[in-house]
C-alpha cells in the first residue's frame, strides 16, 4: 500500500472518530454561555453601543491619590479584625515580600504606574503596570461562577448603569494584598514618614466582594470609589473614598512591562519569619 493511501485511511479514520464524538457529546444548552454577536449587523450595533459609552480607552489612567487609604471614618469592625489589628506588627506582618503580585484592590492605588483600558463586545481588559497583570471585567451578563479558582485579581463582573460602570468582583485569592484599616496617631510609629505608615494589612475572609462604580468626572478625570463586603473584618459594608485617576494621552505615558526581580526582603515561608535587605536569599526563593 502506497505512503500517500495509507495517509488518507489515517486521516479519514480522524475524521470519522471525531465525528462520533460529536454526535455522542450533549449538545450545549442556549443557557451555558452568553449570546455573541453573530451577524455583521450585531457586530456593528455592539460596537456603536461601545462608542457611545463614557470614554475610558483613550489614554491611560494613574492615581492621583495615596496609596494607602485613609480610613478616615472608623469601620464597624467585628471581634476577629478588632483583635487582629490590636495584636499587628507592621514590620514583620508587612505583605510586601517574595515578589507576590498585589491583587485587588490595592493594586490599582499605586500612583506612577498606569492602567489602560481596552473595550470590545462582552469584555474590558484592564492591563495594570503595577505586577504586569490584566484585569477582565466581563459585560456580557454572565452570572458569577459557582465554583471560583480563587485568584489575585478575583472574577469581575460589569454592568453599565448610566455612564457608570459598575463591577463587582468576588474569587480573591487568600493571600491578596488587603489593608483593612490605619492606625491612630497616638499608636503609630512616630516619625515614620512612609505612604504605608500605620496602614493596617491583614487577611480577608472567604466571602470578600468588591463593588466599584467607575465613572468618569470630566474628560480627564476617572473616579472609583469601591465599597467591600467582608464579614470577617467588617460587621457592615465598607464605603472607601472615591479614588480619582488623571488621564495621560502622551506616548511617555504608555504602561511599561513590569517585572519583580529584585526584591531585597525575604519572608520564610516555613519559619513565617521576615528578613529585610538580604537581596541574594529574596532572589533564589
Amino acid at each position: 500500500m502506497s505512503p500517500n493511501r495509507v495517509h488518507r485511511q489515517l486521516r479519514t479514520g480522524a475524521l470519522v472518530a471525531l465525528s462520533a464524538l460529536a454526535l455522542a457529546a450533549p449538545a450545549a444548552r442556549a443557557d451555558d454561555a452568553p449570546a455573541v454577536a453573530r451577524t455583521p449587523e450585531q457586530q456593528a450595533a455592539a460596537w456603536q453601543e461601545i462608542a457611545r459609552q463614557p470614554d475610558f480607552w483613550q489614554g491611560t489612567w494613574q492615581s492621583i491619590n495615596p496609596i494607602a487609604d485613609d480610613f478616615s471614618t472608623p469601620p464597624d469592625y467585628t471581634p476577629f479584625a478588632r483583635d487582629y489589628i490590636a495584636k499587628y506588627k507592621p514590620a514583620e506582618d508587612s505583605p510586601f515580600t517574595n515578589c507576590k503580585p498585589l491583587g485587588m484592590p490595592f493594586v490599582q492605588n499605586i500612583g506612577g504606574m498606569p492602567m489602560k483600558f481596552f473595550q470590545s463586545p462582552g469584555m474590558i481588559a484592564l492591563y495594570i503596570e503595577t505586577s504586569g497583570m490584566t484585569r477582565f471585567i466581563h459585560t456580557d451578563g454572565r452570572q458569577h461562577s459557582e465554583m471560583l479558582n480563587p485568584s489575585y485579581l478575583g472574577e469581575s463582573i460589569g454592568h453599565w448603569e448610566g455612564g457608570t460602570l459598575v463591577v463587582d468582583t468576588t474569587g480573591l485569592a487568600p493571600d491578596t494584598v488587603f489593608q483593612i484599616g490605619r492606625l491612630t496617631n497616638d499608636v503609630r510609629v512616630q516619625g515614620d514618614h512612609s505612604p504605608l505608615a500605620g496602614v493596617v494589612f491583614g487577611p480577608h475572609g472567604p466571602n470578600l466582594r468588591l463593588v466599584e462604580r467607575m465613572r468618569l468626572l470630566d474628560f480627564n478625570t476617572l473616579e472609583i470609589q469601591t465599597t467591600i463586603y467582608d464579614d470577617t473584618i467588617f460587621k457592615s459594608p465598607y464605603a472607601l473614598p472615591p479614588r480619582k485617576f488623571i488621564r495621560g494621552i502622551e506616548r511617555r505615558n504608555e504602561p511599561q512591562e513590569w517585572a519583580c526581580t529584585d526584591n531585597r526582603d525575604y519572608l520564610d515561608p516555613d519559619t513565617g519569619k521576615l528578613e529585610v535587605n538580604v537581596k541574594d536569599k529574596a532572589q533564589d526563593r
